[in-house]
């Protein structure tokens, strides 16, 4: 309900919760309810970059702006999702250096790519997500104050899979459905598979979810898939 009531704003949206319940699938929610929706959606997950690759990254480098920089220059992901939606994953693990020049980009709406003399304008719906707890990090002076109070506009925190237990069959019937048209099978579940399931704690939540109704798929021989295929 707070997706569609916010979807088609332009407030800051930080996704919290746990590993693998979904936070990139909400993101993209946003941006296909939002006005921007035909727009580009970009995706980030910030602890994949190194440190000293984050800059090029995310600003881009006018040509021949360092050794070993492509000759035609790189557009950064900053002007790649202008006038669409940019997410940026696991923004906890944002190096502070870039923090304060993410920081200015939210207020200024204009970034200077690495070696260039002119600044560029940008505009872009900002969707960020962690599982991490960012307000300690702030106590803790990992993650800036201010990014913080820019980026939690508009906080959403998705339960963990343990703690909606009433998704937990549709789900199932959701990736079961997906499974079975990519391997052209028409496997079921036995109802005493499906109460395993509910009951069982998902420390991985929808992902874990998503990969064990593959594996079943793929590694059950039976049309109805029992418990002793758990």
């Amino acid at each position: 309900k707070t997706i569609h009531q916010v979807a088609d704003t332009d407030a800051a949206v930080l996704l919290l919760g746990e590993s693998g319940v979904g936070k990139s699938m909400f993101a993209h929610t946003l941006h296909q309810y939002s006005h921007r929706k035909k727009e580009p959606f970009i995706e980030l997950n910030c602890s994949t970059i190194p440190e000293n690759l984050f800059e090029s990254e995310m600003f881009g480098y006018e040509p021949g702006s360092f050794t070993g920089a492509q000759k035609e220059g790189k557009q950064g992901i900053l002007q790649q999702a202008h006038n669409g939606t940019l997410f940026l994953d696991e923004i906890g693990e944002l190096p502070l250096s870039i923090q304060v020049k993410l920081l200015k980009v939210i207020q200024e709406k204009k970034f200077l790519p690495i070696g260039g003399k002119n600044e560029i304008q940008v505009d872009f719906r900002l969707v960020t997500a962690t599982n991490q707890n960012l307000e300690e990090m702030v106590r803790k002076g990992t993650f800036r104050l201010d990014l913080y109070y820019r980026l939690n506009v508009i906080p959403l925190h998705i339960p963990s899979l343990r703690e909606r237990r009433e998704d937990i069959t549709t789900l199932i019937n959701h990736y079961l459905k997906i499974m079975n048209n990519k391997y052209h099978t028409l496997k079921t579940l036995h109802s005493s598979t499906y109460d395993m399931l509910i009951q069982y704690h998902w420390p991985g939540n929808v992902r874990e979810l998503e990969n064990l109704i593959e594996r079943l798929i793929l590694t059950t021989e039976e049309t109805i898939i029992t418990p002793k295929s758990l």
